[in-house]
C-alpha cells in the first residue's frame, strides 16, 4: 500500500475531526427533553452537525470544482447553524447546557467554521488565478 500524501492526511484527518464533532454532538443529546425549546434546537443541532460532516465528505468526492464547492459551502452554512444552535443552548440553559461546555463543541464549531471558509476561499482564488490566465501554469 503506498503513503498517503501529506495533503491527503490533512484531508482524512478534517473528516475525521468533523465526524468527531458530529459523534460528540449526539453523544451530548439528552435522551429526555423538559422543555419545548430544548427539544427543537437539539434537533436542530443533531441534524446540522450532522450534515457537517457529511457534506464534507461528499465535497471530498465531488464530481467538479464547482461540486466540490458547493458541498464545502453547505457543510459550513451548517457548522455555522450548529454553532448557532449551541449558544442558544448555552444562553438558554437549555437541557444538557453543561455538557457542551464541558465537550467545548461551541469553539469545535468556530475552528471548523474558520477551516471550511478558509478551505472555500483558497479554492476560489485558485479558480480565479487559472480563469485570469487562461489555464496556463507558470513554472
Amino acid at each position: 500500500m503506498s503513503q498517503l500524501s501529506p495533503k491527503r492526511q490533512r484531508t482524512l484527518q478534517l473528516h475525521n475531526r468533523a465526524l468527531a464533532f458530529s459523534v460528540k454532538v449526539n453523544a451530548c443529546c439528552p435522551q429526555h427533553f423538559t422543555t419545548m425549546p430544548s427539544q427543537v434546537v437539539w434537533g436542530q443541532l443533531v441534524r446540522a452537525s450532522d450534515s457537517t460532516s457529511n457534506n464534507l465528505i461528499e465535497a471530498d468526492d465531488a464530481s467538479s470544482d464547482a461540486d466540490f464547492l458547493n458541498k464545502m459551502g453547505i457543510a459550513l452554512r451548517e457548522v455555522k447553524e450548529s454553532r448557532a444552535a449551541l449558544m442558544k443552548i448555552r444562553l438558554g440553559s437549555l437541557d444538557h447546557a453543561d455538557a457542551i461546555s464541558c465537550a467545548a463543541l461551541e469553539n469545535e464549531a468556530t475552528q471548523l467554521a474558520a477551516i471550511f471558509a478558509t478551505i472555500i476561499r483558497n479554492m476560489r482564488a485558485r479558480l480565479e488565478t487559472e480563469r485570469r490566465d487562461g489555464g496556463r501554469r507558470k513554472w
